[in-house]
C-alpha cells in the first residue's frame, strides 16, 4: 500500500501539509477556480511572485499563507498534499475548436477539471470495472473525403453498429471507454472539446445547446480522437476533416442517400431529423457535401430555414444525452470519506463531479 493512501492528512494537519506541499497541486487548484496568478495573489495577501515560486518549487508556503490559499481556493487541507494517479491534462493534448472565443483561463480550467476526473476514475477502477478504452486510430489520407467516408464506415463496422441512427451517442461513448463531461456554465464560452489522454480520453461537451447539435459535437469530437494523431489547435482544415467523418459516422452515405429528397423539402428533412436525431441543417449540410444538393440549393435552405425562425432553435428537438458512467461509479463507493480522502477531494465535490447536470462547478 502506497504512502499516499496510507497517511492522508487531515483537516487540522497544518504543519504536515505545509511539510508535504506539493506545487503541482496548487497549481491544479488555482485553475481549477479559474483564477491567475495575480488574482489569486491578490485574494491571500501575496504578490505574484511568491505564487510562482510556490508553483515552480522555489519555496514553500508557510502554514499561515496555505490557510489563506485554502480558503481562496476552496479544497480541503488535503488537495495540497494528494499525489495524483492520473497525469494532469495539457492544452498540447486538446482539440480546442478556436482560440480566438476563448480565453486561455477557461480552457485551462476545464482541464484541470478533466484532471480531477481522470484521477478520479483511476482510483475508482481499483473497486468499479470500467469500460475498456476501445477508440481505435484510423490512420487515413485525412484529406480525402472518399477516406472520411470510409472511415467513418470502418469505425461502425470495428463497433458492431451496422448503418441505422444512433440511439444515444453518449451512452455509446461512454461504452467505449471515453470520459464524457460537460462543460459548465461558468466556461460556457468554450465549445465541445476532447482530449487524448494517454491514459483514458475524455469529451467535454455543451450542455446547454440543442440536444441535436450537442449529438453532432460529440461525434465531431470522436473523429478528433480517432484521425488526428497530431494536434494542431483551431486548424481549420482538421475542423473541415472532424465534420466530414462525424457527419459520415452519425448518417452514413449508404443510409442517407437512400433516405435523402432530391429536391428542398424542409418536412421531409424534419422526418429525417426525428429518425436520425440529427438537426436539420447538418442533414441539409450532408446532402451539400454528398453532391445531392447545388450550392445554390443548399443556400435556399438556409433562406427557408431563416423565414421559419429555425435557424437557432430548430422544432423536433430529440431528448438531451446525458453522460452516466461517472455519476453511476461513484455510487458504488462503499466508504466515500476514505475515498476521498486519498484523493484530496471533500464529499461534495465528488458528488458534482458524477453529477450529469449542466453548470455544476467545483466547490467546497
Amino acid at each position: 500500500m502506497s504512502q499516499r493512501s496510507l497517511f492522508p492528512v487531515g483537516p487540522e494537519d497544518w504543519n504536515l501539509a505545509a511539510h508535504l506541499f506539493k506545487a503541482d497541486r496548487l497549481t491544479l487548484a488555482r485553475e481549477l477556480r479559474g483564477l491567475s496568478k495575480v488574482e489569486l495573489a491578490s485574494q491571500i495577501g501575496k504578490t505574484a511572485s511568491a505564487i510562482s515560486q510556490f508553483e515552480s518549487e522555489r519555496t514553500r508556503p508557510d502554514v499561515h499563507t496555505l490557510a489563506s490559499l485554502q480558503l481562496a481556493l476552496q479544497v480541503p487541507l488535503s488537495f495540497f498534499t494528494a499525489v495524483s494517479t492520473a497525469p494532469a491534462l495539457g492544452t498540447d493534448s486538446a482539440f480546442f475548436r478556436s482560440l480566438r472565443s476563448t480565453s486561455q483561463k477557461d480552457r485551462r480550467r476545464l482541464l484541470a477539471r478533466g484532471s480531477v476526473i481522470s484521477a478520479v476514475v483511476r482510483e475508482l477502477e481499483n473497486v468499479v470495472e470500467f469500460p475498456a478504452v476501445d477508440v481505435p486510430f484510423l490512420d487515413i489520407d485525412v484529406e480525402s473525403p472518399d477516406a472520411l467516408e470510409d472511415a467513418a464506415l470502418e469505425l461502425r463496422r470495428q463497433w458492431g453498429m451496422g448503418l441505422g441512427p444512433i440511439n444515444n451517442i453518449v451512452h455509446l461513448l461512454e461504452s467505449k471507454g471515453i470520459l464524457v463531461a460537460e462543460i459548465p456554465d461558468e466556461c460556457a464560452a468554450v465549445d465541445a472539446f476532447s482530449v487524448r489522454s494517454t491514459y483514458r480520453p475524455i469529451m467535454f461537451l455543451v450542455g446547454n445547446r440543442a440536444p441535436s447539435r450537442c449529438r453532432f459535437d460529440a461525434a465531431h469530437e470522436l473523429a478528433h480522437l480517432t484521425i488526428h494523431a497530431d494536434v494542431a489547435a483551431a486548424n481549420p482544415d482538421m475542423e473541415r476533416q472532424a465534420h466530414r467523418l462525424g457527419s459520415a459516422f452519425m448518417c452514413p452515405k449508404e443510409s442517407f442517400l437512400h433516405e435523402c429528397p432530391t429536391h428542398l423539402n424542409i418536412d421531409h428533412f424534419y422526418e429525417l431529423k426525428r429518425r436520425w436525431r440529427v438537426s436539420v441543417q447538418a442533414l441539409v449540410r450532408r446532402a451539400y457535401d454528398l453532391g445531392v444538393f447545388s450550392e445554390a440549393t443548399y443556400r435556399r435552405a438556409f433562406v427557408r430555414l431563416g423565414q421559419l425562425g429555425e435557424r437557432k432553435s430548430e422544432r423536433l428537438e430529440p431528448d438531451l444525452e446525458q453522460p452516466t458512467l461517472l455519476g453511476q461509479a461513484i455510487g458504488l463507493l462503499a466508504d466515500r470519506t476514505a475515498f476521498c480522502a486519498r484523493l484530496g477531494l471533500t464529499e461534495s465535490m465528488l458528488e458534482q463531479l458524477g453529477q450529469s447536470a449542466r453548470g455544476v462547478p467545483l466547490a467546497e
